[in-house]
């Protein structure tokens, strides 16, 4: 009821099961962007094993292209999930920024298949990136509201307060930023960045602060 009065107006249920909703469509239209190789003469034996090889060969880029992304797609799912264990109600402001977080990672699809298309061009990694780093801030948004906004949070669990979520998204974000600026210098540096996205999942709590892990 002090929920209600305070005019929080839904449980956090809802808009966690519309993320992972979205998430779940997202990830699996990744895929959609690596097709299968036709060989549209008729050939046989070894003739066809071997042009049948150059093609799946000929697909890296689209193959990097969805591991970047679906790499990409799941830090974001997990940084989400991490701030949503410490929130326990959400209100109207809290409701839209997520919802600006769900618009901005459904573009994911197109950046992806402009950088699949466009392997060698600047503007396909920067608009890639772009993407990434727009949902970065979005999702920073929602740590920020949260912690500005006390009687949404879990009281009991303390460790979101004590900056390790804002953390971890203020250093894949930069991860992104720098993919970005390397665009207009070298290509491939970019895409190393790209892959390096995971690392600040993967570096140990205790580097990001003293508080209890999420």
């Amino acid at each position: 009821m002090g929920a209600e009065r305070k005019g929080l107006i839904f449980s956090k249920g809802r808009l966690e099961a519309l993320t992972d909703g979205v998430f779940g469509i997202i990830m699996t239209i990744l895929v959609f962007n690596i097709t299968v190789p036709e060989l549209i003469l008729f050939t046989e034996g070894e003739h066809a094993e071997e042009r049948l090889s150059n093609k799946l060969a000929s697909l890296w880029p689209d193959i990097l292209a969805y591991i970047i992304s679906f790499a990409t797609l799941g830090v974001y799912w997990v940084t989400h999930h991490r701030i949503f264990r410490w929130i326990l109600y959400v209100d109207r402001p809290l409701i839209w920024i997520n919802i600006s977080f769900l618009m901005t990672i459904g573009i994911v699809p197109f950046s992806t298949t402009l950088l699949t298309l466009y392997l060698d061009q600047q503007i396909s990694i920067f608009a890639y990136s772009f993407n990434a780093i727009l949902a970065g801030v979005i999702v920073y948004a929602l740590y920020f509201y949260a912690k500005r906004n006390p009687e949404l949070v879990d009281k009991t669990v303390p460790a979101l307060i004590g900056r390790r979520a804002g953390r971890r998204t203020i250093v894949t974000t930069s991860t992104y930023s720098v993919a970005l600026l390397f665009s207009f210098i070298y290509l491939p540096a970019s895409w190393v960045l790209l892959l390096l996205v995971l690392i600040p999942e993967l570096i140990p709590d205790r580097y990001f602060g003293k508080d209890i892990s999420l």
